[in-house]
């Protein structure tokens, strides 16, 4: 899963002009093998969730294109910018660690921008900086989200971190 802030829905809002709900699927912890105590979680009506990018029925992203490139790439989630490193942050918020992703350190993925190749060190750390920025941005409307009183459904959520559900006015781009 690609997991998302509001930040990374605004960029593929603003690039691909369609709905919010139509960008996102809001991930349950059995989907994910994941920690329901973990930090991260979307309190719903009807249980924790994370939001994450929506794929396709094939289980691939929902911008991969036939020809393998990416039809959103100019607007692409700050994970994929990162992929594929991991920027692990301490408890003040501080980046303590780039790590490589697993799924290339296990081999699951083959990445085009790790073997054999070098990147620039401080777009590197700019890219690792917007991530923490943007994360933290995020994880203060989470936690707001969180403390209300009565919990609502994904669209309940999309608005609250403000974004329309309804059909978006600007452009459109092929996904499939």
């Amino acid at each position: 899963m690609i997991e998302l802030t509001h930040h990374d829905l605004h960029r593929l809002l603003e690039h691909t002009g369609m709905p919010a709900d139509s960008l996102v699927t809001l991930y349950s912890n059995t989907e994910l093998n994941d920690d329901i105590d973990d930090d991260g979680w979307i309190r719903l009506s009807y249980g924790k969730r994370k939001m994450g990018l929506r794929k396709k029925r094939d289980g691939t992203c929902m911008f991969l294109s036939p020809q393998l490139q990416c039809v959103a790439y100019e607007a692409r989630p700050i994970a994929c910018r990162l992929f594929p490193i991991d920027v692990i942050l301490g408890d003040d918020n501080e980046i303590i660690d780039l790590e490589l992703s697993d799924v290339v350190v296990e081999k699951f993925v083959k990445c085009k921008h790790f073997y054999g190749k070098t990147g620039s060190h401080s777009r590197l750390l700019n890219s690792a900086s917007q991530s923490r920025d943007e994360t933290d941005s995020y994880w203060k409307r989470l936690i707001q989200w969180n403390k209300l009183p009565e919990k609502g459904r994904k669209r309940d959520f999309l608005d609250f971190i403000q974004f329309k559900t309804g059909k978006s006015r600007n452009r459109k781009i092929r996904t499939n």
